[in-house]
Order: C-alpha cells, then sequence, then structure tokens
C-alpha cells in the first residue's frame, strides 16, 4: 500500500507555496529546487543555475508563477523578474501607442508578452513590447529575433541592469534588426542597431522626453506619461 502510494503521488512542484508577492526575493524564499541547483539574487532578479534540466525548470516555474512575474532562460540560467511597476506599466503602454501608426504603415504587429527564441534554442526572453514583421514562420506568442523590426524594454529598478547588458546582447545575437532601451533610472533613451557578432554597432542616445530617431524614417516620442517615475512606484 506505502509503495503503491508512492507510485501515484505527484511530482513535487518547485514552490513550496504561492509567494507572498510578486517580486523576485519572495519567488526565492519559496523555492525548492532540485539536487544541486542554486539561486540568488542578483541585480534585483532572480537567478537560477538550472544546469542540464534548466529547460524543465523553466518550465514548471511559468506553469506555477503568476503572468506578471517573468521567466526567462539563458542557457542553463534561469532569471526571474518580479512584477513590473505601474509607472513601467504607463510607459510601455505610451509606447506602444506612439510606435503603432509607423508599424500600421508597415504591416508590423505591435505586441506584448511575446516570447523571442534564439535560433539556436536553449534561450528566450519576454520584451515588454516588439513590432513583428509580416510572414513570420512563428504564429501566437512566440517568435523568433529574426521577426522582430523592434524590440523596446522599458528599465527601471530594482532590476534594470539586465535591460542595459544582458538584453543587448540577446537582441542582437537573435538578429532584432534594432532595440530600443528607455531607461527610467538614467533618464536616457537609447537606440540600438546593425546587429553583427552578439552586438549592435550603431548606438544612438537622447534624454527622455525628446525625440528618438528610429532607422526606418520615423521618431519615438520617449516622454514619460503621466505622473514623474520614482524607483519602486
Amino acid at each position: 500500500m506505502v509503495l503503491h502510494s508512492l507510485l501515484r503521488r505527484e511530482p513535487r512542484g518547485l514552490l513550496r507555496r504561492p509567494p507572498a508577492a510578486p517580486t523576485a526575493e519572495a519567488v526565492r524564499r519559496e523555492l525548492r529546487l532540485p539536487k544541486g541547483r542554486t539561486a540568488r539574487i542578483s541585480g534585483g532578479r532572480l537567478r537560477i543555475d538550472g544546469g542540464w534540466n534548466a529547460r524543465w525548470i523553466a518550465a514548471r516555474l511559468i506553469a506555477d508563477l503568476p503572468a506578471a512575474v517573468r521567466v526567462e532562460q539563458y542557457g542553463e540560467e534561469i532569471v526571474i523578474a518580479g512584477a513590473p511597476s505601474r509607472a513601467h506599466d504607463r510607459m510601455v503602454e505610451a509606447v506602444a501607442d506612439r510606435i503603432a501608426p509607423a508599424a500600421k504603415e508597415r504591416e508590423w504587429a505591435v505586441r506584448r508578452d511575446t516570447t523571442v527564441l534564439l535560433p539556436s534554442g536553449g534561450a528566450y526572453v519576454r520584451p515588454d513590447l516588439v513590432c513583428v514583421r509580416p510572414g513570420s514562420v512563428w504564429q501566437g506568442d512566440v517568435v523568433l529575433g529574426a521577426d522582430l523590426a523592434v524590440a523596446v524594454e522599458v528599465a527601471a529598478a530594482p532590476d534594470a541592469a539586465d535591460d542595459r547588458e544582458l538584453k543587448r546582447r540577446f537582441y542582437a545575437t537573435a538578429g532584432v534588426s534594432c532595440y530600443v532601451l528607455l531607461d527610467l533610472e538614467r533618464g536616457d533613451a537609447v537606440l540600438y542597431d546593425i546587429p553583427c557578432e552578439g552586438d549592435y554597432h550603431h548606438q544612438t542616445d537622447a534624454p527622455l522626453g525628446t525625440a528618438l530617431p528610429l532607422p526606418f524614417d520615423a521618431v519615438l516620442d520617449t516622454a514619460i506619461p503621466e505622473a514623474p517615475y520614482r524607483p519602486g512606484m
């Protein structure tokens, strides 16, 4: 009877209980990882050494965590970001509205909640906003980097560092034509374009609140909507 019960038992989950809050630290406290796997907080995000079963661990966490908690995979490392602030979401919503006319002219689809894959597999991210070219081989909420005309990230405390470095290199490696970084923490807007050999060869900087020239005969208004940005808002 005991053996029969063990055989029927569901595999244990990776969380002891649902996190008390949608934050990286709250997720860390509830983690129950397989033997030999480790987790740490760095740069405001939770980083898990997933090892050979990183893909399985990431898939389980995506299923178990609230949708607002972002799970991404970079090879054997899984990176978890807590739910964004309202100031962050306001900026993303504003950018979606502002870029929509240029996207419509070119028949690009403006999307949020999209997963971007590396062609080689083993890594994926979830940008704040993307413009997907027509004729994408992948349909729905999963695309290849080469399908994207633009990827947009809004960087805000406490986890802005990845958007500045890790995401930039990922998008260049994946073949995303241009990457727009709107840095609420530093007050900068940056356009990266011409991807080659794992990075972008061209960079254009502008203060937030000014027009950022885009490489397809358009400009992006980078004004911060509504209330001024404050960390944690």
